[in-house]
């Protein structure tokens, strides 16, 4: 009769285990950790997707913790879309809740490298990045990357050049990641 205890007790222990190691909070806690320890963007952006795949509705917020620390990485926490730049290649990879993981350089070959993404702002209808290129420029060159959202769904992205005078009216309205 002892053992039949012993026998339950150890069969409760481990069902507890599994339904603690399976909740997504824990999991993302988990993949949070290797994401720190991440060695290349690509390692980074998958991880990324997966934070979110298992609970968008926290991972906005998580990663743009995370993002604070990783000037190669920015999040949009309201539509949990993030860009990852890989500083030697030059590929920018997007992940996001509800959209396929992609990646894109600029221009013809990956030769426009960003040192530092930054999240700018975001509505119901719009995402802001403003994207900072490698060093070596006599003037910062920076880069707008949007996404565009129709009824809640992903329906457009656009690249493009900032503008002075984007800075200035971004500067006065108090959003200037730089």
């Amino acid at each position: 009769m002892k053992q039949w205890g012993i026998y339950i007790a150890a069969a409760i222990a481990i069902v507890l285990v599994v339904v603690v190691a399976m909740h997504p909070s824990y999991r993302q806690r988990r993949l949070m950790s290797q994401l720190k320890r991440a060695p290349s963007a690509e390692d980074k952006a998958r991880l990324i997707q997966e934070i979110i795949d298992l609970s968008p509705a926290s991972a906005g917020d998580i990663l743009e913790q995370y993002a604070q620390d990783d000037p190669t990485v920015a999040v949009d926490p309201l539509h949990v879309v993030a860009l990852i730049s890989d500083t030697t290649s030059g590929w920018v990879y997007e992940v996001g809740d509800g959209m396929l993981a992609s990646s894109f350089s600029v221009g013809d070959s990956p030769s426009a490298k960003f040192r530092e993404f930054r999240f700018l702002k975001s509505d119901s209808h719009l995402t802001r990045f403003i994207l900072l290129e490698v060093d070596g420029l006599a003037t910062p060159r920076y880069r707008e990357y949007r996404f565009r959202y129709d009824d809640g769904e992903l329906a457009g992205e656009a690249f493009d050049s900032v503008r002075p005078e984007d800075i200035t009216r971004w500067q006065a309205e108090g959003i200037w990641p730089f």
